[in-house]
């Protein structure tokens, strides 16, 4: 047979197989039966919901959870969005297996849609990661890894940690100082607007009436008792004659001075300790009543929220802090000199070692082997951090018909709980 009868005998071939194919489905679609073609390629239905956030797009997934199951299937997604009328169209694919828990078009029940997005913030990256179990199990490897080497990793690190802080203090301080300086004027500003409105006009008022009553209730009576025997031991002689001498034209004229020192350290000091155990139980008393005291416990929260709500306070503090400790390059200089030394780099080797165990462990746990493949959290968020997939999506269930109008666009509710997406993209193993 050559080559050209046997080219004529497959195209009648496949001819005559396109003709009965054709005639199979147009005899179908006569009987009322719907064609293979539409049956396995399009949807079977769609509903109508309503979109208030217009978060939705084209092609944005709905999922359905299987009965009895932990497990979720996609059940259609977004046709048409109209940000007008705010409403989107959702599709849905054929008709769902009769044991899943998703029966749309029960006459008893109707349709509950809920939105949710992935922000892809630091929360939904964790949450997505590492879900309470997981956390659980690391936690738990971690508190083992600890227990068996924390007391070495310590002993490896507190001294880098000491030595970090103790150059580090002077820095900051030295640099905090000139941040105050160059910004003077503004402190000042900001201190006397505190001075005439917190201080004068609430602080002043707050102690004449709340604290200095405390004071007298518990201090007037030491202090009297103390007052009294200093009085006793003055002596008004000694310190007249001294006076009289400083004020004469004479070449030594600091006797008052020297007097008064004497006097303080042999006379009030011994008595002023007599008295501790009185001065502690007052001292006890006026702190006990302050605390208890609810005006003064209001008005300084008050004070306290009015500084803190300072607009102008708050961004001095802000450029402050940033000038002194976030954008000074000799407190960098500082940590990396301590932690790049010699020592440093042997004391992080060793406790590299101890924990290197556990971190590979950790590793794997969240992302993944090569044995196992990739992890579903950490495949989710290299699909949405990595590719921006899986942002926007919808979770559909059955509920009681509560009387809602059929004819009207099914509301969407916004999720208030962050949820992981609901099934994992991975390529097949095989």
């Amino acid at each position: 047979m050559t080559k050209k009868s046997i080219r004529l005998l497959g195209a009648a071939f496949w001819l005559s197989c396109l003709v009965l194919g054709g005639g199979w489905l147009v005899a179908s679609s006569r009987d009322g039966a719907k064609p293979l073609i539409s049956s396995v390629w399009t949807p079977t239905d769609s509903v109508i919901l309503s979109d208030p956030t217009l978060s939705l797009s084209v092609g944005d997934a709905a999922f359905a959870k299987d009965s009895g199951a932990d497990t979720w299937h996609q059940v259609g997604h977004v046709l048409r969005v109209n940000p007008e009328a705010k409403t989107v169209t959702l599709s849905l694919y054929e008709p769902f297996d009769l044991e899943r828990e998703t029966q749309f078009w029960d006459p008893d029940q109707s349709i509950s849609a809920t939105l949710h997005r992935s922000s892809g913030k630091v929360d939904d990256v964790i949450a997505t990661l590492l879900p309470k179990p997981k956390r659980e199990q690391l936690a738990q490897k971690i508190s083992a890894a600890m227990r068996a080497h924390g007391k070495e990793i310590s002993e490896a690190m507190l001294p880098l940690v000491f030595e970090t802080v103790r150059q580090s203090l002077p820095v900051i301080e030295s640099e905090l100082s000139a941040s105050l300086k160059r910004h003077d004027a503004e402190v000042e500003a900001i201190a006397a607007r505190f001075r005439e409105d917190i201080i004068q006009e609430q602080m002043v008022p707050l102690v004449r009436t709340e604290v200095l009553p405390v004071l007298r209730l518990h201090g007037r009576e030491p202090a009297e008792s103390i007052g009294r025997e200093i009085w006793g031991k003055a002596s008004l002689w000694r310190f007249g004659w001294r006076a009289l001498y400083d004020s004469a034209p004479l070449p030594e004229r600091e006797l008052v001075r020297e007097e008064w020192s004497r006097f303080v350290e042999q006379e009030v000091v011994p008595i002023v300790e007599d008295h501790l155990d009185e001065i502690a139980e007052a001292v006890e008393a006026i702190l006990r009543d302050l605390a208890a005291n609810e005006v003064l416990r209001e008005r300084l929260g008050d004070v306290a929220l009015q500084i803190v709500n300072d607009d102008e306070a708050r961004d001095l503090l802000r450029t402050i802090v940033m000038e002194a400790i976030v954008d000074n390059e000799r407190l960098r200089q500082v940590w990396v000199n301590v932690w790049t030394s010699p020592e440093a780099r042997e004391k992080l080797r060793t406790a590299g070692e101890r924990l290197e165990p556990v971190i590979r462990e950790i590793g794997d746990e969240v992302m993944g082997t090569r044995r196992e493949g990739i992890e579903p959290g950490f495949a989710r968020v290299l699909r949405n951090q990595i590719l921006g997939k899986d942002k926007v999506w919808i979770t559909l269930k059955n509920e009681p018909n509560l009387g809602a109008d059929p004819s009207q666009p099914i509301a969407l509710r916004v999720a208030t709980d962050f949820t992981p997406y609901p099934i994992v993209h991975l390529a097949s193993p095989e």
